[in-house]
């Protein structure tokens, strides 16, 4: 009886601890701060580092979005992750792969097979591992996704983290 009273204060408390954001106040003495919590775990770049070399502030992450699929099986599923950086560019990567399935796969092979830019002929994300070596390719294309290109890509894009407006971004090479 005693635990059921004592229910409603423990979940407003857990609401609570949920919906404060990442503070930039509480910043001590100018470190970096990392927004890698939340929704966005598993992404293997949180904000404001930079997605891939080189080192300089166009290259930080500014945002994240969730790739979300609307197909009938994977109704619901981040299946990718959309990186937007400080020059404007966004560009597509996939899951962590404890968190990837095969059909989560096809779908973003799908999506950058749609999407990638004129000059990069790519189809599908290179294998991360093989024989249980890791290659080293390339895991980030530059992509376009029209508003308009959603619905036939049976996608959508759920914000997920994004570095406040208004505060520059610490310095990539610290």
């Amino acid at each position: 009886m005693m635990v059921l009273a004592a229910l409603p204060a423990l979940v407003g408390s857990l609401l609570v601890a949920q919906m404060q954001p990442a503070s930039m106040s509480g910043q001590s003495g100018g470190v970096p701060v990392v927004l890698n919590n939340g929704a966005c775990m598993d992404s293997p770049r949180p904000v404001p580092e930079v997605l891939q070399p080189p080192i300089v502030r166009s290259t930080q992450i500014t945002r994240i979005d969730k790739v979300t699929s609307t197909a009938t099986m994977l109704y619901g599923q981040v299946i990718g992750f959309l990186y937007t950086l400080g020059d404007g560019s966004t560009w597509l990567g996939q899951r962590s792969s404890d968190y990837m399935s095969a059909a989560s796969a096809s779908a973003i092979n799908r999506v950058l097979a749609a999407t990638h830019m004129p000059d990069q002929p790519i189809s599908a994300f290179p294998p991360a591992m093989k024989y249980g070596v890791a290659t080293k390719y390339e895991e980030y294309f530059r992509v376009q996704i029209p508003a308009t290109a959603m619905t036939s890509l049976q996608i959508r894009l759920d914000p997920c983290v994004a570095w406040p407006v208004g505060v520059s971004l610490p310095d990539p090479a610290m």
